[in-house]
This record gives C-alpha cells, sequence and structure tokens, in this order.
C-alpha cells in the first residue's frame, strides 16, 4: 500500500470519528488527499475501493465529500480527464468492485450516485451490465444523477447496446430511471442501433403506462392547489408527468404500432401544448390524420413551433404550414419562448411575445454577420404582470431588470455587451481598487461633474481595451439614472418608471454593446 492511499484512508477513517460534518480544513484535505489518484495506477484504485469495504458506510457529511471527491478524481480518469496519460480501464474485475462499493453504501450517500457513471464512463461490456442491474435494483434516487450516468452513451457509439438493453427496461418501475431509459431506448433506435425499438415487445404495457400518466395529469389540472405548499409539490408533479408521457409518446411512435392510437388521442387532450405537440407528432407518424391536422395547428403556439416544424419537415408537411410559422423571425420567437420556459429561467412561457424589431449585425463572437431578433414578452401572476425585452439569434436572453423602456439601439446595445467576452474588457468594484486607480475614479468622476451631472457615485472602474471607463450613479436635471464615462464620451441611462430598472452592470453593458457594434456594422 503507498503512502498516497495510506493517507486517503486514514482520513476516511478520521473524519468517520468525527461529531461534526466537514469543515473548511476538510476541504484542504478534500484536495490533498485525492490529487494523487490522477496519477494513481489501477491496481491502486482497486485496492482502494476494496478498502472500502472493510468500513462502514459513512454517516457524515465530512466522508462522503471526500468519497465523493475520491470517485470524481477516478472518474476523471476513466474519461482521460486528468492528465496526459491514456484513459483508466476497467477490467471486469474492477467494473464488479465498483457496483459492489455502489451497494456497501447508504442511499442517502451523494457520493454513492457517483459510481455508476464510473461504469458507463468505462462503456465496457462488464460495466454495463453492472450499470443495468443497479439501475433495475437499487437506482440512484436524483434522476440528475442517472441522466449524468447515461450521458456518455449518448455521446458515444463504441458500446453494444444490447449490453443493457432490454434488462435495463425493468427500471422503467422507477420514476428516477424511465424517462432516461425511455430517451436512450429512443434515441439508439433512431440512431439504428437497433433492428427495432427495445421496448417493442412491452408496447401494450408502454400505452397502459401512458394512459395512467395521462389520467394522472387530467387530474392534477382539474384540482387547482389550495396551498403555496401544494403548488410547488403540484409543479413538481406535473413536470415528472410531462416528462415520461413525452418520452412514451416518442417510444410508442418509434415502435409503430397503431394500436395504441387511443393512448396518444388521450394525451392530445391536455392543455400542455408539449405534450399535445408530442402525441400529434407520434399519431401523425403513425398515419393518423387527425394528429397530421393536431400538428399543422400547433405551428401558431411559439412554445411548441420549432418541435413542430422538425417533425413535419420529417413527414414532408412544411408545405401545409402557413408560411409565417416558418420565417426566421418566428423559428427566433419560439427560440426565446421555449429559453423562457426552461426551468433555470422563468419556468413558464409567456402569455405573449410580440416582435419589436429584427437586424442582421455582426455580432460579438460571430465572423459573419447574424440576424438579431428582439421582442417584448409579458407574464401574468395573479394581478401583476410583467413586461421585459428579450432577443434571440445570436443568443437567447432576457435581463433581469426592465430594458422595456430603452431606445431599441441600446436594448441591441446591452445584449451585445452581455455576451462579449474578451482577456481584454474587465471590471473592477470602486470599493477594491488601489490608490493609483481611486485618481482615476476621481478624474472621470470630476468629467461628470464638469458635464453638470450631479450626486455621483462611483460603482465600478471598468477597462475597454486600454481605456479606463466608470460606471457611476447620478442625477441629470433632477433625474436619477447611471453614468458610464471615459475620456471621450459618456453615456447616461436613466432611471425613467420601471420598477426595475437597469443596474451598474447592464449600463456597463450598454456602454460596450454601443462601442461593439459600433465598430463592426455601419
Amino acid at each position: 500500500m503507498t503512502d498516497a492511499l495510506r493517507s486517503l484512508l486514514n482520513d476516511l477513517d478520521r473524519l468517520a470519528d468525527q461529531d461534526t460534518d466537514a469543515d473548511g480544513d476538510a476541504e484542504i484535505d478534500v484536495r490533498a488527499s485525492t490529487a494523487w489518484l490522477a496519477q494513481a495506477s489501477a491496481e491502486q484504485i482497486t485496492m482502494l475501493l476494496a478498502s472500502l469495504l472493510d468500513r462502514s458506510p459513512p454517516e457524515n457529511t465530512a466522508v462522503d465529500t471526500l468519497l465523493a471527491a475520491t470517485f470524481q478524481q477516478i472518474l476523471l480518469r476513466i474519461l482521460g480527464r486528468s492528465g496526459p496519460g491514456p484513459p483508466l480501464f476497467l477490467d471486469d474485475a474492477m467494473a464488479a468492485l465498483i457496483a459492489t462499493v455502489y451497494r456497501h453504501l447508504q442511499p442517502v450517500s451523494e457520493a454513492r450516485e457517483l459510481l455508476p457513471m464510473l461504469l458507463s464512463g468505462s462503456r465496457g461490456q462488464r460495466a454495463l451490465l453492472e450499470l443495468a442491474d443497479l439501475l433495475v435494483d437499487d437506482p440512484p434516487r436524483d434522476p440528475t444523477r442517472v441522466a449524468a450516468a447515461l450521458s456518455p452513451l449518448f455521446q458515444h457509439d463504441d458500446y453494444d447496446p444490447r449490453w443493457l438493453f432490454p434488462r435495463v427496461l425493468n427500471a422503467l418501475m422507477h420514476a428516477s430511471v424511465a424517462v432516461c431509459v425511455l430517451d436512450l431506448a429512443n434515441f439508439l433506435t433512431r440512431r439504428h442501433r437497433f433492428g427495432q425499438h427495445p421496448a417493442a415487445e412491452h408496447v401494450q404495457a408502454l400505452a397502459s403506462l401512458l394512459g395512467g400518466v395521462v389520467g394522472r395529469l387530467g387530474q392534477l389540472e382539474s384540482t387547482p392547489p389550495q396551498s403555496s405548499q401544494e403548488i410547488q409539490q403540484r409543479s413538481h408533479q406535473i413536470s415528472e408527468g410531462l416528462s415520461l408521457a413525452i418520452s412514451l409518446c416518442d417510444a410508442l411512435a418509434l415502435i409503430g404500432d397503431q394500436s395504441v392510437t387511443g393512448k396518444l388521442y388521450q394525451a392530445s387532450q391536455l392543455s400542455h401544448r408539449r405534450l399535445r405537440a408530442e402525441a400529434a407528432g407520434a399519431l401523425a407518424r403513425l398515419g393518423e390524420l387527425r394528429g397530421r391536422d393536431m400538428l399543422i395547428q400547433l405551428a401558431a403556439e411559439p412554445i411548441v413551433r420549432l418541435r413542430v416544424l422538425a417533425y413535419a419537415e420529417e413527414l414532408e408537411l412544411l408545405d401545409q404550414i402557413d408560411s409565417q410559422y416558418q420565417s426566421d423571425r418566428a423559428r427566433a420567437q419560439g427560440e426565446l419562448v421555449l429559453w423562457l420556459a426552461q426551468p433555470s429561467q422563468i419556468g413558464v412561457p409567456p402569455v405573449g411575445c410580440d416582435w419589436i424589431e429584427s437586424r442582421c449585425l455582426y455580432w460579438p463572437g460571430f465572423e459573419e454577420a447574424v440576424d438579431c431578433h428582439l421582442f417584448r414578452f409579458t407574464y401574468v401572476f395573479g394581478d401583476m404582470q410583467f413586461t421585459n425585452v428579450g432577443i434571440a439569434g445570436p443568443v437567447c436572453y432576457a435581463f433581469g431588470c426592465d430594458l422595456s423602456e430603452l431606445p431599441t439601439d441600446d436594448m441591441f446595445a446591452a445584449f451585445a455587451g452581455w455576451h462579449a467576452e474578451h482577456e481584454e474588457m474587465y471590471e473592477f468594484p470602486v470599493s477594491q481598487l488601489h490608490q493609483t486607480e481611486q485618481v482615476q475614479v476621481a478624474r472621470l468622476a470630476r468629467r461628470l461633474h464638469d458635464e453638470g451631472y450631479q450626486q455621483i457615485q462611483p460603482d465600478k472602474l471598468c477597462l475597454f481595451f486600454g481605456d479606463r471607463v466608470l460606471v457611476a450613479r447620478a442625477v441629470l436635471d433632477d433625474q436619477p439614472g447611471l453614468a458610464v464615462v471615459d475620456d471621450v464620451q459618456t453615456t447616461w441611462i436613466p432611471q425613467g418608471d420601471s420598477n426595475r430598472p437597469p443596474g451598474p452592470d447592464e449600463a456597463y453593458c450598454i456602454y460596450k454593446g454601443r462601442r461593439l457594434l459600433g465598430h463592426f456594422n455601419d
């Protein structure tokens, strides 16, 4: 046993004896204890994994954190991302050992949920057989960990999918696994890795599952929640049910059995437009004329427009869809609405999304001119209405502050400045500047004073390709706002009437965008 391995095991034992969770010192130990794994041999890693079986499963966060860092280092070795050497090869014995360690650890362990990623990352036969068994018998509780474990199988084709299927289809009983397994089966079928869909023999079971999910979603739609806690719980249930229903619709269409059309029609009657689009697309692929008609009509809905157009192209139906829904502007509207509806953004589509203006611009980060589309979107939450501006084309984005009172030129500039990255553009809060740079702040603030600005409050000093730029809050003609000043010009952004006006960060984005777009565009 090497000194590094012995030290790591000693750290695990020491942390296991602690009554409290890891503190700052433990974080330093984590890095120091696991760094050697970047160069460890397969024999050393095997010895480490075997040693974990001689220890009790972790009962505190400190041990689990160190184990997670350990498994992460081994994963990087398997993926070939820890150094210049070749990836770590998992032989049959090590793959079986990883699965045994997984079963040894407690389900509450976050480190445990990294171990399936080690098996999928290697893509070996024994590793994938073990992975299938874990997903069926005792899957990770976190769906994101399941998705991460299966993601290498979407990215590579150097494995035989029969090492997973049909065995892994038995994992459809687990809510945390079902969507990911179906999506993988659908993906592999589209890539012609199977002669027929691996779940073809289970088509009636899938149809029954879809009927049950749709029935449950229908109940949730018809009974409004009564409390904020119920709203949150209901949202999670709906999201989980929709994801499974969408994957089931896709699977049934790929299987191609027309006996399931009744369940698909049932799904097409729910209010959720994404599910209606998936059900209509599945029905259309099964030759149902009503499904085609529903798909064509759904092109008018921005939230599903891109999906509908993709299905229509596959089914050679584009000539039956109104041309206004196939334009670049309409596709851009669909992109922005879909982006806004992501859980990482607002989470639901807006009630309205109206076009403001489109321009073909040379945009930061692009060699050729790109079409840039601005839209004003609106949300209604009870008695409150929320309106803002978003962009689609070179990027989909919307600020948290309200840009709707800005001139259109400054709207484009704000997004361009936000999107731009360059090593010669950086900024510092005024409170963190050295005395030398404070002199520059005072000099630029004096320029603002001389131009008639009052109540000047410097916020940040920026360097823009060698130019020093000051962003400050100020008042001009009794109107509060933001001033961005350099040695040549001043950009003034009045606060206006919005309760979410642009702040110093957005003001600097407008400044950067003005200069960049002005330099590259006539």
